[in-house]
């Protein structure tokens, strides 16, 4: 069955459903109580809710090292995805709004916030920019109790080494009351990469092979702050304040020697160089919550958004003859500023009705300078520029129609103008607009079993980033097919893509889950890299590539093993398994995979108490393989396996002592990408070991 007629199908049995059930109305009420509300079991739009609790479990240095614990989350390249699909199809969320340019989940450290909700299906009050589904960090923002926490740790693997320390302040003051988190880090690392370069002719017969051994030594320094304060009116209206601060500064030099194994030399013996970053990034939002009525309330939000990065680049290349062939120093600097705005209405109707409706507007700019110079002689100053625009209205409605059933309709339009160019560039004008209808499911099963069944169906797209629209090139230094230079396309289109999810949930006990999920995605003019070459260099591209289809299937359980077999020790235990499938029209398979998709993940858990102590083990398994990109172009990614354990003592009732160990099978990590065609074959792998982290943090509450 095609996917509009999917979609009409749908449709069509849902309202078939609601007319069945249409018997003389009555108001439904439902009571339950906080401590009885579980949201992945309660929620019409079905999520996952990482609390903080979790996060701080295995002493983590960010947000991303926690995610990868998550059922149906991997990490790839230092991007959270979801069905395995990074790239920007993964939305992520800093309070609800789309994240600051720049922003990382590596930056973020887990003390700082709330609580992590990954959402699989859209929902019409965000962003639909979310293909794979959405990642939204909460900031620490809940004070109902004074509380003064401090952290400080240490963590050791062989040539590399970290220190943190962290501070979180909240009180209540009658009608004001403020948090605070500061959080701090300094990585010292030695990072040695092995990279083999490979040739050989049109028909495949081997020309060159090289090796190049050296490492990456340096070090990377962070800092976030997230105060918010709170006070609530005589009337009963809210006013709030929240900022979220980050910095960080990164230093390393680099050194390579090559070794000629087989053929003439392609490559100079001695390379080397010297990066130096620095990322300064503030978000400020004023928010105004007036409870209008009983059940219903206003929110109004405006915010700013700052960030400099400043790059400076050191490149050197020397021949056998000692002579230098390569001098080459460049700098930059890119600037991010953006001012938002937003307003939601919600309130109940009707009884059995709750519903909303809101817009959502931002305007940004980036410009960014570069100046570079080849043996002290220095090129014109280059400058970019990227203006956006964004302006989103949608309404929503969630319908209790009976005590075990409930559906979500929701609609959102989402316009966005892009406005890019740039020294040597032409002005380029790029206008898109998608809306999007959406629909989530809940049916409870009669009988109080704790089975349920949840659908989906959305109406989702992405949008190229801003940098991928401007057709500034991004050199490197042993150019070749298998190390291409890389380029924008001012000519991107938009991805649309329409999605239908299912599941069937169990909930036995309190903590105890059983869920079967399955959800396809069929979207239309995808981004595939094109590679070309140009004036004697190999040049990738970001083209679209016509259409793609994107399959998951996910099992997880979770529970209590008391829940199971009354009398057993007191065990958590979790699990979950996640299989993805994707094949891009317009590229030959097999393992045409889109984005170069993670095809397999799992995670294994267990959580023991006793006493004073806790303590835990966790498994995380995601599958490689290769992958074909375009016609001629290749990568390799090798499986990860992480095996990671805690350990926490209370050693009285506000101090305690928390040991970690991260990747303790040591795993190597191993990344290859090949080019097989008219001009010949070429290969770079490279391979970087794996080094086991110790980690030990004292926390202290007063």
């Amino acid at each position: 069955m095609s996917a509009p007629a999917l979609t009409v199908a749908a449709w069509v049995l849902m309202a078939a459903a609601a007319h069945a059930q249409q018997a003389p109305q009555a108001v439904v009420e439902v009571n339950a109580s906080r401590d009885s509300y579980d949201a992945r079991r309660d929620d019409t739009a079905g999520k996952i809710v990482v609390s903080r609790e979790d996060m701080v479990r295995y002493g983590d240095a960010s947000v991303l090292d926690t995610l990868k614990r998550v059922p149906g989350v991997t990490i790839s390249g230092g991007n959270a995805q979801l069905r395995g699909l990074g790239a920007g199809y993964t939305q992520i969320l800093l309070n609800g709004e789309r994240a600051p340019s720049g922003f990382s989940l590596d930056a973020l450290a887990p003390e700082s916030v709330e609580r992590v909700e990954v959402v699989r299906a859209a929902t019409a009050d965000t962003s639909t920019r979310a293909i794979a589904g959405t990642i939204n960090v909460i900031l620490k923002r809940a004070v109902s109790k004074a509380q003064r926490d401090w952290k400080a740790g240490a963590g050791a693997s062989s040539d590399m080494a970290e220190g943190k320390t962290s501070l979180n302040m909240s009180d209540p003051a009658g009608a004001f009351s403020y948090s605070f988190a500061a959080n701090a880090s300094r990585n010292t690392f030695r990072r040695p990469v092995t990279t083999v370069e490979t040739g050989g002719d049109a028909q495949g017969r081997p020309l060159y092979e090289h090796q190049l051994r050296g490492s990456d030594v340096g070090n990377f320094n962070t800092l976030n702050l997230t105060p918010r304060l709170t006070w609530e009116l005589d009337n009963g209206d809210i006013l709030s304040w929240q900022s979220f601060i980050y910095a960080n500064r990164l230093h390393y030099h680099s050194r390579y020697v090559a070794t000629y194994v087989t053929g003439a030399p392609r490559i100079d013996p001695l390379t080397g160089s010297v990066t130096s970053t620095a990322r300064r990034t503030i978000r400020s939002d004023v928010a105004w919550t007036r409870k209008l009525g009983d059940s219903a309330r206003l929110e109004s939000r405006i915010g700013i958004d700052a960030g400099n990065y400043a790059t400076a680049l050191a490149q050197s290349s020397q021949a056998a003859s000692g002579t230098l062939t390569l001098d080459r120093f460049a700098d930059g600097l890119s600037r991010d500023r953006a001012l938002r705005g937003s307003g939601k209405y919600s309130g109940r109707a009707g009884g059995a009705h709750t519903i909303g409706a809101g817009w959502e507007g931002s305007v940004a700019r980036n410009t960014s300078d570069r100046q570079q110079a080849d043996f002290g002689l220095a090129a014109t100053p280059e400058r970019y520029r990227a203006d956006i625009r964004s302006l989103a209205l949608y309404a929503q409605d969630e319908w209790t129609v009976s005590p075990q059933w409930s559906v979500y309709l929701g609609a959102r339009w989402e316009g966005i103008g892009t406005r890019s160019g740039g020294s040597g560039l032409a002005n380029v004008r790029n206008d898109s607009s998608v809306v999007s209808p959406i629909l989530h499911t809940l049916y409870k099963l009669p009988g109080g079993s704790g089975d349920q069944v949840r659908m989906a169906l959305t109406r989702t797209f992405k949008t190229p980033d801003a940098a991928r629209l401007i057709a500034r090139p991004t050199l490197t230094i042993n150019n070749s097919a298998s190390n291409p230079d890389s380029t924008g396309n001012p000519d991107l289109r938009p991805e649309l893509a329409l999605g239908i999810d299912a599941a069937y949930e169990h909930h036995w006990a309190k903590g105890a889950l059983l869920s079967v999920s399955a959800a396809a995605r069929r979207i239309e003019d995808c981004t595939v890299q094109a590679l070309n070459q140009t004036d004697g260099r190999w040049v990738l591209r970001p083209e679209n590539g016509g259409q793609c289809d994107v399959r998951t299937l996910e099992v997880e359980t979770r529970f209590p093993l008391q829940s199971v077999a009354p009398g057993a020790p007191p065990l958590d235990l979790r699990l979950s398994v996640s299989r993805n499938w994707s094949a891009v029209d317009q590229v030959p398979g097999p393992d045409n995979r889109l984005a170069e998709q993670v095809p397999l993940s799992a995670t294994a858990g267990i959580d023991y108490k006793l006493g004073a102590l806790t303590t835990g083990a966790s498994f995380v398994y995601s599958s490689g393989g290769h992958a074909r990109l375009s016609q001629d172009q290749f990568t390799f990614a090798s499986a990860r396996r992480d095996l990671e354990m805690y350990g926490l003592w209370k050693l009285d009732s506000k101090l305690q002592l928390r040991v970690s160990i991260a990747n303790a099978l040591r795993h190597d990590w191993i990344s290859d990408r090949s080019y097989a065609g008219a001009a010949g074959t070429y290969g770079t792998r490279a391979t970087q070991p794996g080094k086991t982290w110790v980690r030990a943090m004292l926390e202290a509450r007063f």
